[in-house]
């Protein structure tokens, strides 16, 4: 009998100490009211934690196993969104085209001579973006790119300005008996977007569209004749914009894309030029 009273005294004495001695971690989950409390986070990277949601736990689970659960069962962000940005920056080639609007994908009566051969191709060269506003699926993008127009024209024929300061097409090699291999009017700008970005699920789809606007660094026509063979380069008279400001339209997957933009007003000044607008198809590669 007094060995019985003594084990009970010892086990009422020496239980309380053992709990006592292992409180819950201080990382243990419990579950309140339908929602998961964590008292002291896994110490894990701030940015992983951010990146991951909680899983509901067990009343009492220890830390060890709610970070290895929810480590094992979601699905971290897509670091290049959380970091780099959107999908602006890098390199596109494009087709120019010249049309009269979007409602009419011809020249007006009066640009005829302005049809474009098929090599008219350009180039965007962004090399920077950066991210305004963003969350999980959705981005405020703006950066800095150069697009070059390449304007190859279909009819080898030069451009120039008439007694009244218009342009036209310059008559004077055919009058000459000159007969022209090439030419082109290029075009350089510096571009300003402001674009709105949507992921697309979670497999790296993307589409973006918004606003672009540019300043015009550099223009000049070039023409090649075939006999005499030279290269003639002019870079005056051409009553080309300054400021320029289009539609921007994009999408794709991951790093691959196709790129859209319309500029609707003439590429010339009001009363310089034909009434033709830019517009630019092509594919892109981002950074």
């Amino acid at each position: 009998m007094k060995k019985r009273l003594i084990l009970a005294l010892v086990l009422a004495f020496v239980f309380p100490l053992s709990l006592a001695a292992s409180p819950l971690s201080d990382t243990t989950a419990v579950i309140e009211e339908q929602e998961v409390v964590v008292v002291g986070a896994p110490s894990v990277d701030t940015t992983v934690v951010q990146t991951f949601e909680w899983k509901e736990l067990l009343v009492g689970q220890p830390a060890s196993d709610a970070d290895y659960d929810f480590r094992r069962t979601e699905r971290p962000l897509n670091k290049r969104w959380s970091y780099m940005g959107g999908h602006y920056a890098g390199a596109s080639l494009f087709y120019n085209g010249l049309v009269q609007d979007l409602g009419h994908l011809r020249l007006p009566p009066d640009a005829g001579w302005m049809h474009l051969a098929s090599n008219s191709i350009g180039v965007d060269l962004n090399p920077l973006d950066f991210v305004l506003v963003s969350n999980r699926h959705f981005g405020l993008i703006t950066g800095l790119g150069f697009e070059i127009n390449n304007f190859r024209f279909e009819n080898n024929i030069g451009i120039t300005q008439n007694d009244q300061g218009y342009i036209v097409p310059d008559e004077t090699y055919n009058q000459n008996g000159i007969t022209l291999d090439k030419s082109k009017l290029t075009t350089v700008y510096m571009n300003i977007p402001l674009l709105v970005e949507f992921k697309i699920g979670r497999s790296g789809g993307y589409v973006n569209g918004g606003v672009v606007g540019g300043l015009r660094l550099s223009s000049h026509t070039k023409v090649k004749t075939e006999s005499p063979s030279t290269i003639e380069k002019s870079h005056r008279g051409l009553n080309l914009r300054n400021f320029h400001y289009g539609v921007h339209l994009q999408g794709g997957y991951r790093n691959y894309g196709i790129v859209a933009k319309y500029y609707p007003q003439s590429i010339f000044t009001t009363g310089g030029g034909p009434d033709v607008r830019q517009v630019n198809i092509g594919i892109i590669l981002t950074l």
